[in-house]
């Protein structure tokens, strides 16, 4: 389990295995913050995104991939269920699946699969 406190100051428990993607914020979302996804749901926590991936690195095979605003994404290898050229309507790039959500990064199909097998 990972202590992870919201933007609020509670405190909530997640199993690490549970997290899928973390990634900063877009501005819709509200003050700048980090977004961790897990199985259950989501928070928000002014915790450092460097501090986070280090808290879980030993336990994660997080790939580190680039959304289409620039801004890095960490998605769990494991959690990732499709990987596929973007449609030309969507832009280019890859379009993912993990951990049930859409993940458009800019990098290329092969790309993605060189960063999941190196994950393990």
């Amino acid at each position: 389990m990972i202590r992870l406190t919201g933007l609020d100051g509670s405190t909530i428990l997640v199993a690490k295995g549970a997290i899928f993607r973390l990634r900063a914020t877009v501005p819709s979302e509200g003050a700048p913050a980090v977004k961790v996804e897990y199985s259950g749901g989501y928070v928000l926590t002014l915790e450092p995104l460097a501090a986070l991936l280090g808290r879980l690195h030993a336990d994660a095979k997080l790939i580190r991939l680039t959304t289409r605003s620039g801004s890095a994404v960490y998605l769990e290898a494991g959690a990732i269920s499709r990987v596929r050229e973007a449609l030309a309507i969507n832009g280019p790039g890859t379009e993912i699946v993990v951990g049930g959500h859409y993940q458009h990064v800019v990098e290329s199909v092969a790309v993605v699969e060189a960063a999941m097998a190196a994950a393990g």
